[in-house]
């Protein structure tokens, strides 16, 4: 039988974070040098590497020890396009205009999106880790400004995407940022119950992951 040191070795508890794994792609230096300021001392951060390249992001991505990718939006567009090995993208931006171009230009919208204006170690702590577990990270300011421009934007879809009651529920807690276990807690469902609903409202909604069904949902007028 195992001894109390021997657990205590391997069983984390349920309510710390699994430690991740980071690769930044900034070209600024001196964005990149406050970021490494930050992530230096971060808790829950277990490696960080630094590249000044796309090229030599992707290869750090291959490796599979890399869960988030953080990127600048100028740098955000390249890397986008190769991000991969199960890694999720967060990008750093100056204001909502650079969300919107990047969703306009790249082959796949970014995981979560941080304000250089807003950043503070705690906030990338909680940015990044809630990337990490899948969940959407979306400072309240910037969906604000996300949601007042899909309104101003708006039109009738020709072939609207039609959502069950259900549906709907999840869509909206989607929007909210919860991830597929609570948006399960909250509906009474299984996580399998809930990850269907995820992937049928991506489909519908002709979305590659859940930031751009999301904003497509606000864009149709399927969220309020």
């Amino acid at each position: 039988m195992a001894n109390a040191d021997s657990i205590n070795q391997t069983v984390r508890p349920a309510d710390v974070p699994a430690p991740i794994g980071v690769a930044v792609l900034v070209g600024n230096e001196v964005t990149r040098r406050g970021l490494e300021s930050i992530l230096t001392d971060l808790p829950g951060v277990a490696e960080v590497s630094y590249h000044l390249g796309v090229a030599e992001a992707q290869a750090a991505l291959a490796t599979g020890r890399v869960d988030v990718l953080l990127v600048t939006s100028s740098a955000g567009r390249a890397a986008l396009s190769v991000a991969g090995g199960g890694a999720r993208v967060l990008v750093l931006v100056d204001d909502g205009s650079g969300v919107q171009e990047l969703f306009g230009v790249a082959t796949r919208p970014p995981d979560g999106i941080v304000l250089l204006a807003d950043l503070t170690p705690d906030g990338l702590a909680e940015a990044l880790h809630r990337t990490a577990t899948g969940q959407t990270h979306v400072p309240d300011r910037l969906a604000r400004e996300l949601m007042d421009q899909a309104r101003v934007e708006l039109s009738t879809p020709t072939h609207p995407a039609r959502l069950t009651a259900r549906e709907s529920e999840a869509m909206g807690l989607m929007a909210e940022g919860m991830s597929n276990k609570q948006i399960a807690g909250r509906l009474g469902i299984s996580s399998h119950g809930a990850k269907r609903l995820v992937a049928s409202l991506m489909l519908k909604l002709g979305s590659p992951n859940r930031t751009a069904a999301v904003v497509n949902a606000i864009k149709s007028g399927l969220v309020r």
